[in-house]
């Protein structure tokens, strides 16, 4: 029997799980016979090499018997007859595996990322407009807009390297690996097409998509406007959670994170604008170009997962009395920006998405 694109996107999946609990299975090894070896963190008491610092020798054994396990799931999860008849508890274990890639890391990715992006975007924008201005062309933009955008990216690098954060990448990547496990497991499970999900149910239909996705759409941008605006207060002698002993440099961080904030609500309205759909006329080389549907649904997916490392970390986190108070009005909506991102971008991509080349039967629904 010949296999089909759609089988063939189940089986990049779970074959890029299994080759993640392998290597999770090797560092366990790895660390069970070098306990004192940190391998992912610099193993000092301010950067465990997991989450919670519980010690090195069950650190190990966890991640040897996490990625032992993964590797059996990821191979019966190739067998669609297997995935057919066991499908509940299979896909509860992939699911299970991609909400530790989120639970394990705690949230010192998402600084890095955050910090990255407050030092490296207010200089991106003003690059892309004047390149724009000065008609610089693909290499003169590429230049003028990627250097800086290179030196966020080596900025970041930086910050999870130095604070240990290595097992955070490496976690954050298997949970995505294991998400999208997760929705090919499911689909395959109710004999949809793996690459599509086609014939979905009503509410991924383009017009149902366009409905709830404009909810949920606004609901996200709304989520980082209370924290940018407790930073924006620190340009008044009224500032809010203004540190004491702050000093110029934390004035300049706080600012330049409270834009960023506002400036990713802006963004997220493209998901339901037109300037979402076509490039905008200050975009160079490629402006008044149709957008292609997998980067804004990718890098909304990206910064989502990003962000809902935050989320797991709040939940756990939330002080008491007036500071909690405080806490519970500028982060909690901060902490419900990363799923409501999320559903904000498969919002976007299934009012958007063409015919499936895999399944050519299924109109474009």
């Amino acid at each position: 029997m010949a296999i089909t694109g759609a089988e063939q996107a189940h089986g990049r999946t779970t074959g890029a799980a299994l080759c993640w609990s392998a290597v999770a299975a090797g560092l366990g090894l790895w660390w069970v016979l070098q306990p004192s070896a940190y391998l992912l963190g610099r193993g000092d008491a301010e950067s465990p090499p997991l989450a919670f610092d519980i010690g090195a020798r069950p650190g190990a054994i966890g991640l040897l018997v996490l990625g032992g396990l993964g590797v059996a799931v990821a191979l019966v999860l190739r067998d669609r007859r297997r995935v057919e008849a066991m499908r509940r508890p299979l896909l509860g274990l992939a699911a299970g595996y991609a909400g530790l890639g989120f639970v394990l890391p705690g949230y010192s990715l998402m600084i890095a990322v955050a910090y990255a992006s407050a030092f490296s975007a207010p200089v991106v924008l003003p690059a892309a407009l004047l390149a724009r201005a000065l008609r610089l062309g693909r290499v003169g933009t590429s230049v003028l807009v990627g250097v800086p955008a290179a030196a966020g990216a080596g900025f970041a690098a930086f910050i999870v390297a130095y604070k240990g954060a290595h097992w955070g990448v490496f976690a954050v990547v298997g949970g995505a690996i294991w998400a999208a496990c997760t929705v090919t497991t499911f689909r395959i499970g109710k004999r949809r097409c793996a690459r599509c999900g086609r014939p979905g149910a009503a509410w991924t239909r383009p017009q149902a998509a366009a409905r709830w996705g404009r909810k949920v759409t606004i609901a996200a941008a709304l989520m980082p406007l209370p924290y940018g605006l407790v930073r924006l207060t620190w340009l008044t002698p009224w500032g809010i959670a203004f540190p004491e002993d702050g000093g110029w440099g934390i004035w300049v961080t706080g600012m330049l994170l409270g834009c960023v904030s506002e400036g990713g609500a802006i963004l997220i309205r493209g998901l339901i604008r037109p300037w979402g759909e076509v490039w905008p006329r200050w975009v160079p080389v490629v402006h008044g170009r149709p957008i292609p549907v997998a980067v804004p649904t990718s890098a909304a997916l990206v910064v989502s997962a990003v962000l809902t490392l935050f989320t797991v970390f709040l939940v756990t986190e939330i002080p008491r009395g007036e500071e909690g108070l405080l806490f519970s009005l500028v982060f909690v909506p901060l902490g419900l920006w990363g799923p409501l991102l999320a559903a904000a971008a498969l919002a976007y991509y299934y009012r958007r998405r063409g015919a499936c080349t895999h399944c050519p039967a299924a109109p474009a629904q």
